[in-house]
């Protein structure tokens, strides 16, 4: 399985993860074989990518954080609830109490789960989807640190409703908006709506709205700015934009003790796949390969099933290798979809 950018998608090509439209409804099931028709079905929905079977290495399995349904009933939920926000001084949070719920309850059942698949998101939806992922992500980061059940869950409801400002601005006011809406409901923990205050600011007084530092920030606040850059950064729409999973991580290292709290950054690095599964990489000794395995320890020492040896040349039979075994292998660069069907053409 791979991920293809919409504009490289083929006829013929396999689609590996359903796809769903606005409301949630299957468009392509998983299995269904990509015709002009789908193609150009997918191109108007504005999905950046979708993920195929890899015909070359057959299915590669990999297990996402939460199932696809939980990310549509909480995006829903939370579409419902930004739409109150607009009209409706009190808002009903209990349905985006229950969503977080039933998250932490699927995450207590996966101790040891990777985040290795970006979400696919289109622009009508992309406001709700980014917050649920923020939402895990920052559970995610919260449960590295020790935080329990209660607390994990007033960071979750922070997370996922870290944005609800923007449904009166979509400027940096945001924040301000989103504390008052949160602060004045009685249901929720004030910590809530100093998450959606302070989720802007950064550990060196540089974010915004008040240029809070260090121990200044909530800590939960801390927490989901980090897992807000994140995601916005993997998830762009704009393809251009959009990082690898391992750029993202780069820039987020780069930046502890500045822009982001080093204790949350090292809990927050231990949740991501810098290579997830079915990505294609170069290794420093030029064989070819794509991702099948990462340990969850050892991030960066994936298990790849090499395509070419040192020379460029395509291999037979596709051996495996672990690079937690094979010391003196790094991964040296991602290949491009472009490239990596030059290699295989001639299979």
């Amino acid at each position: 399985m791979r991920a293809i950018d919409s504009g490289q998608l083929k006829e013929g090509m396999r689609v590996a993860r359903a796809i769903y439209d606005d409301a949630g409804r299957v468009l392509l099931n998983e299995g269904v074989v990509l015709n002009s028709r789908y193609i150009k079905r997918l191109n108007k929905l504005g999905l950046p990518f979708i993920y195929v079977e890899d015909e070359l290495l057959g299915p590669i399995e990999v297990e996402d954080v939460i199932n696809d349904q939980l990310k549509i009933q909480t995006a829903k939920a939370l579409k419902n609830t930004v739409k109150s926000a607009r009209v409706h001084k009190d808002l009903d949070l209990r349905p985006i109490s229950d969503m977080v719920n039933k998250i932490l309850d699927e995450l207590k059942g996966a101790p040891d789960i990777l985040v290795q698949l970006m979400d696919l998101r289109n622009v009508n939806t992309y406001f709700y989807d980014h917050s649920v992922g923020v939402s895990v992500l920052s559970i995610l980061t919260g449960r590295n640190l020790g935080l329990d059940d209660l607390k994990l869950k007033v960071l979750g409801m922070g997370a996922i409703l870290h944005d609800i400002g923007k449904s009166l601005s979509l400027g940096p006011e945001h924040t301000e908006y989103g504390f008052e809406i949160l602060r004045k409901n009685k249901s929720i923990n004030i910590m809530v709506a100093h998450v959606a205050y302070q989720h802007h600011e950064r550990y060196d007084g540089t974010g915004y709205p008040r240029k809070l530092s260090g121990k200044e920030i909530h800590f939960y606040a801390a927490i989901v700015g980090l897992a807000n850059y994140y995601d916005s950064l993997v998830t762009n729409i704009d393809v251009q934009e959009r990082l690898y999973p391992y750029q993202a991580l780069e820039s987020i290292v780069a930046q502890s003790e500045q822009a982001f709290h080093p204790e949350i950054v090292k809990a927050f690095c231990r949740n991501i796949a810098p290579y997830p599964v079915g990505t294609a990489v170069r290794l420093n000794n030029g064989a070819v390969g794509v991702v099948i395995a990462v340990p969850k320890d050892y991030t960066t020492r994936p298990v790849i099933k090499l395509i070419t040896d040192e020379i460029g040349t395509v291999l037979e039979d596709f051996p495996e290798i672990s690079l937690l075994e094979e010391k003196t292998l790094v991964i040296n660069e991602i290949i491009t979809e472009k490239e990596r069907q030059k290699i295989t053409r001639h299979l």
